[in-house]
């Protein structure tokens, strides 16, 4: 039989044995205790971390939001400079031109009795027109501080165009309301601020500032002008010798040069016509303008193409449709001893100038500013419709001192040379079939003139890189 003591011990040390295992093991789950205590402590503390975090961003992030809605909110009511305001003009006003589709809500406009109208005999491409236009603005941004912020903000501008999109271009008159407010005044607006800067007034006869103005004495206000300086008044030979007080059609605007502040004379430097674009299309005129004798390509023509060929036949109906109403412009260019002139549908602007050496030939140059727009990028502006009237005006202008306005000999040595043609623009549209009046689907007349790969920057004369 075993030892009672040495039973009695070996239960002491398993007594032993167990309450140090379990005193290690009480030990270890305290050690995992404070160890899962500081796991706690150490994800609260990153969680605290982390949403210290968030809060610091969330705040940043409404500082930022608040900073650009600042920005925005400036950008939106601060005055802009030219070339922003050129753009924005663009952008919120002339992008909301809406054509009326439905014919049956369309105006036909009124047929006038037709008159004998002076007729061109060449029409010719204006080969340097861009080139003009470039030197234009190289001129205007080598003098100018394009960065003053002067001209109306784009707040403005973004109403002006919500209300200028509710009215749909159904005829002459919301064309020219269209084109007033989103083209031809802002233009007057930027020659109002270019006439205070004396190196602008040096370079482009400024005068006062320009008016576009739409009234019945127009023409016959300037015709009285030239005869009065001239020294010998011989009259023109006919469709008249002296303008009809009457004969300025409500399509027409004249342009005028204020001669001096406070003072009531003033000088016209082009004429504008509008013809609404449901009537004379984009296509008719990408394949109407055209060099050509126009007495002999389009008034004395003998074959008319038929129906058979569907292109062959827009193709006439655009050349006598845009004959007719560019020479009822060059008509008025002719009595008015004008230089320069514009016609436009609003989608369209066809630039024409008459060489005095030359009358007999009117040049023309295509503009469609969506277009240009889109296939010049980096100088997008300058090829909006506000940019190219701006030129325009600048160039019809022309420096200080330069004769702007031809005499009464001198036109009437032009007529001299000249056929007239008794048309009206009306009576050539209604003659037309209304399923002629649009292009066929194979026509290209549906590719727009966009000048791609031509230079449009502004030519710097004194070697000056803009932005």
């Amino acid at each position: 039989m075993d030892d009672p003591n040495s039973m009695e011990e070996l239960r002491r040390l398993l007594r032993e044995a167990r309450q140090q295992a379990e005193e290690a093991e009480r030990g270890r789950e305290q050690e995992r205790q404070r160890a899962e205590e500081a796991e706690r402590e150490r994800q609260e503390e990153q969680q605290r971390a982390e949403e210290a975090e968030r809060g610091r961003q969330e705040e940043r992030d409404r500082a930022e939001k608040e900073q650009q809605r600042a920005e925005a909110s400036e950008k939106q009511t601060q005055p802009t400079t030219l070339d922003e305001y050129i753009a924005a003009c663009h952008s919120l006003v002339f992008s909301s031109f809406n054509i009326e589709r439905n014919r049956k809500l369309t105006s036909k406009g009124p047929i006038t009795n037709p008159r004998n109208k002076w007729c061109p005999t060449n029409l010719r491409p204006w080969p340097d027109f861009l080139r003009q236009q470039r030197i234009t603005f190289g001129t205007l941004y080598d003098i100018f501080p394009t960065h003053r912020r002067i001209f109306e903000n784009r707040s403005f501008l973004s109403g002006l165009g919500s209300r200028m999109a509710k009215r749909k271009i159904t005829d002459e008159k919301v064309l020219e309301y269209f084109l007033h407010n989103s083209v031809e005044d802002p233009v007057r607006a930027i020659v109002d601020q270019l006439k205070e800067v004396e190196g602008v007034r040096s370079a482009f006869d400024l005068g006062s500032g320009i008016i576009f103005e739409n009234h019945p004495h127009a023409i016959s206000d300037v015709a009285e002008e030239v005869v009065d300086r001239n020294t010998a008044p011989t009259p023109p030979s006919t469709p008249g010798s002296r303008l009809d007080l009457n004969q300025l059609r409500p399509d027409q605007i004249c342009i005028y040069r204020f001669d001096n502040a406070g003072s009531t004379r003033r000088t016209m430097i082009y004429i504008s016509e509008y013809k609404p674009p449901h009537k004379l299309t984009a296509p008719h005129l990408r394949l109407g303008l055209r060099p050509m004798d126009i007495y002999k390509d389009v008034v004395n023509r003998t074959t008319i193409p038929t129906s058979v060929d569907p292109d062959a036949r827009f193709q006439y109906h655009a050349e006598r449709l845009t004959a007719a109403a560019i020479t009822q412009t060059y008509h008025y260019m002719i009595e008015g001893g004008l230089e320069y002139g514009l016609l436009t549908t609003g989608e369209a602007i066809v630039f024409l100038k008459i060489d005095w050496r030359e009358p007999e030939t009117l040049l023309y140059h295509l503009a469609e500013p969506d277009a240009e727009v889109s296939a010049h990028p980096n100088h997008s502006h300058l090829c909006t419709a506000v940019g190219q009237y701006l030129a325009f005006s600048l160039m019809a202008l022309g420096p200080p001192g330069e004769r702007r306005l031809r005499g009464q000999d001198e036109r009437r040595q032009a007529t001299e040379k000249l056929k007239t043609w008794m048309e009206d623009f009306e009576t050539t549209l209604r003659s037309i079939p209304e399923d002629e009046r649009h292009a066929p689907r194979s026509s290209p007349g549906y590719q727009p003139e966009a000048y791609e790969g031509v230079d449009r920057s502004p030519y710097l004369l004194r070697g000056k890189r803009r932005r």
